[in-house]
């Protein structure tokens, strides 16, 4: 079947890596199973897997209420180097105009 959304290799890699992120806040903040967590969460254990496995991504709403239950930054979930990167040659572009 035709899938309605065509991913980018780079949505995937992003996906990817949110998901193993994901799995491994919810271990260290102490939640064993991906099923009990998926209930604290108010969702179908299959549709909390596919978000750990990296195969979907839950909605801005939900990554919320994950990070605040983890207690966690979305940050600390996304593969966001570019962000900190380019603030970065923002810093160095100011200091040799200064």
């Amino acid at each position: 079947p035709h899938m309605a959304k065509t991913r980018t290799s780079r949505h995937v890699a992003i996906m990817k890596t949110f998901g193993k992120r994901l799995r491994e806040a919810r271990e260290r903040a102490g939640y064993k199973s991906a099923q009990q967590f998926a209930g604290i969460l108010g969702q179908e254990p299959h549709t909390y897997r596919h978000w750990e496995r990296g195969e979907s991504e839950p909605d801005f709403e939900m990554v919320t209420r994950i990070c605040e239950i983890l207690k966690v930054t979305p940050n600390e979930l996304f593969p966001i180097a570019a962000s900190a990167s380019s603030t970065g040659s923002d810093s160095i572009a100011r200091e040799s105009a200064a």
